[in-house]
């Protein structure tokens, strides 16, 4: 009797636990992305991260983060480099994925994609524009056709502490971003509200962020899930982050 109880306490101990499934997100290598996002050495952190780890833990995932520069998400998506990517959206990168079958999740968050100007620049015809400054890897949509044309030239910082400088001095006329981010570095440099605002006057997009996947939509329906069962906790994790 001994023996089987020893050999029983035995099992107990080594069994081994069954391991969490492992997925890859594709997740933006932007240094500076905050309150979304930033990736610095080998780190992903922020908004995202905190959300996609609370959906992970809650149905007993392991997510691992894989960052690539915003240009070779889409391709590297497709490509089956990762099984979920976020942030995504239909409206992003259609040429790519219009042979793929990308299932996306409800609205996360909702965002705005516009000008940054100084103060006495705020209200200016956009047939005033000539200099344009965005982020590296951040295309500016609705300025393409003119971009195209020779009416508007770009010019690109790697951070967007480096951009807002530009549009604070002067050096170009505005700076196309992400207006919560743009806010957030703002808020960073200690400058006086205002002093640097979005003209919503200008061409701009808006849209929402969306976890999405190719070959996982059982994972898309879970988190649609998560996020209804969990809409305060969310909510609580975008005031924190100042989004929305």
């Amino acid at each position: 009797m001994k023996g089987l109880w020893a050999l029983l306490l035995t099992l107990a101990v080594t069994w081994p636990v069954s391991a969490k499934t492992t997925y890859v997100v594709g997740v933006q290598s932007f240094s500076q992305y905050y309150p979304y996002s930033a990736y610095s050495n080998r780190n992903y952190s922020g908004f995202n991260r905190e959300l996609l780890d609370m959906f992970a833990n809650e149905y007993h995932y392991r997510f691992v983060y894989k960052a690539l520069p915003l240009r070779r998400l889409d391709r590297r998506f497709v490509e089956g480099a990762f099984d979920l990517k976020y942030p995504d959206s239909p409206d992003w990168g259609q040429k790519i994925k219009k042979k793929a079958s990308v299932t996306y999740s409800d609205s996360v968050v909702s965002y705005t994609n516009g000008v940054m100007v100084i103060d006495q620049y705020y209200g200016r015809p956009l047939d005033e524009f000539r200099l344009l400054g965005t982020v590296t890897g951040f295309t500016p949509h609705p300025y393409q056709s003119r971009i195209n044309a020779g009416k508007i030239r770009v010019d690109e910082s790697y951070q967007y502490d480096s951009l807002l400088m530009k549009v604070i001095s002067g050096r170009v006329d505005g700076g196309y971003t992400n207006i919560d981010v743009a806010q957030f570095y703002l808020d960073q440099m200690g400058l006086k509200k205002g002093s640097v605002k979005f003209d919503d006057a200008l061409p701009h997009v808006k849209g929402t962020h969306h976890l999405s996947t190719i070959h996982y939509p059982k994972l898309i329906k879970e988190f649609n899930q998560f996020l209804a069962d969990n809409h305060a906790k969310v909510t609580e994790l975008k005031a924190r982050y100042g989004l929305e």
